[in-house]
């Protein structure tokens, strides 16, 4: 018999050797195991001057609630920075998503607050600094990789904005409410900006915001009344306060039954704009009867359903994603972003900053509800009515 070389050996060699084996067999299928992609972890690590390779993020579970699970923190692009979360901004998108969009594996929520820890090549260091706390939204709810509900989120840069003079938790009522404020606004209704001076082409024209006690409503009011407009409100009359304190003319309770001719006897019967902030058949369908006998522009926040009362006021839907420069799919219906929307978008972040310092747009008054952990119980909230107001979240220290 011939031996080749392998096997010439003792026997207690050859049983060194296979335990050998075995022990390397072993070994291996450790370290395959150890770098498998665990549930919830659904991308390629990378470090990009981020010391952290994972994270914490909220993610859709099979029953549409949410929990917190580990995923890879997100790629850093050459235009990007990464944000360390510190505070997050609940909005109705976020329990909407999760209930009637979402799919399971998905990262909720849009609004973030947080330091920029790393920036991709091609940001200007002139324009962003390493260490700078900024702010900015994402469309979280749609993918398995981005969604601002996490300890990380990375976004091109000049769609952040610099926060000063306010804390995180103020910053974080800012996003998504504010951009849509700003985008019904100007980009939609085509209202002049206020700069450098309001324009004497719509000074004291009449805008109704229906429901201005919403978080968008808010910053309307106070937009509106930067841009020389005249404001009229509905709110429940406990916020009839903070309505008149932020500048509204006229603030009316939208459970009157003769809310629509007491809108039109204060305002004169002028109201040629609006924006209705809750967007169901009965509101859109309340607003349109309160304007002027000439009819108006009207924005939705939803896509407006069945028959409306008067053609002669245009009605719109807008979506604030479209800000981010991308088309955004909702519903079925795809709503188009041109560049109009992202340079608005870009151009208003640089102005927001100075406009905190001035004390001409203020924060809304918050409510922290905790971190992550307790997101659940704020959308539950939400979802009920229940809310306290703009519910923000902690996720970690500012250091």
């Amino acid at each position: 018999m011939q031996f080749g070389i392998a096997d010439a050996r003792h026997p207690n060699d050859q049983q060194a050797a296979q335990d050998k084996g075995q022990m390397a067999t072993s070994l291996l299928e450790k370290a395959r195991s150890f770098f498998v992609r665990k549930p919830g972890i659904k991308s390629k690590p990378k470090m990009n001057g981020n010391s952290a390779t994972t994270m914490k993020a909220l993610v859709v579970q099979q029953d549409k609630s949410v929990a917190v699970e580990r995923r890879f923190c997100p790629t850093v692009g050459p235009n990007d920075v990464l944000i360390k979360v510190v505070a997050i901004g609940q909005n109705p998108s976020d329990w909407k998503h999760a209930t009637y969009i979402s799919q399971p594996g998905d990262i909720i929520g849009c609004d973030f607050v947080g330091k920029v820890v790393a920036m991709g090549a091609n940001v200007p260091k002139s324009e962003v600094k390493q260490g700078e706390v900024r702010w900015g939204f994402v469309r979280g709810g749609v993918s398995k990789d981005v969604g601002a509900f996490a300890e990380y989120v990375a976004i091109e840069w000049d769609l952040t904005s610099l926060v000063a003079g306010i804390t995180p938790a103020q910053a974080a009522s800012l996003p998504i409410p504010l951009v849509t404020a700003i985008q019904a606004l100007y980009l939609y209704l085509r209202l002049p900006q206020p700069f450098p001076q309001p324009s004497p082409d719509v000074k004291n024209k009449w805008i109704l915001i229906w429901s201005g006690a919403t978080s968008v409503g808010q910053f309307t009011i106070q937009l509106a009344k930067l841009t020389g407009l005249k404001v009229a409100t509905t709110a429940s009359p406990k916020r009839f306060d903070m309505l008149k304190a932020w500048g509204a003319d006229v603030v009316l309770d939208y459970n009157d039954p003769d809310v629509i001719r007491k809108l039109k006897e204060e305002t004169g019967d002028a109201i040629e704009y609006g924006l209705d902030c809750i967007s169901e058949q009965n509101t859109y369908t309340a607003a349109q009867q309160a304007f002027c006998p000439s009819g108006g522009h009207l924005i939705c926040l939803l896509v407006p359903q069945g028959d409306l009362p008067r053609p002669d006021v245009k009605t719109e839907f807008m979506l604030a994603y479209t800000a981010l420069g991308r088309d955004v799919e909702m519903g079925g219906s795809l709503v188009k972003s041109v560049p109009e929307h992202r340079a608005l978008h870009v151009k208003w972040q640089k102005l927001v900053t100075g406009l905190l310092k001035e004390g001409k747009i203020k924060p809304l008054e918050v409510h922290e509800m905790g971190g992550l952990e307790d997101v659940q119980k704020g959308l539950d909230l939400m979802k009920n009515g229940q809310h306290p107001g703009k519910v923000v979240y902690k996720v970690a220290e500012l250091k």
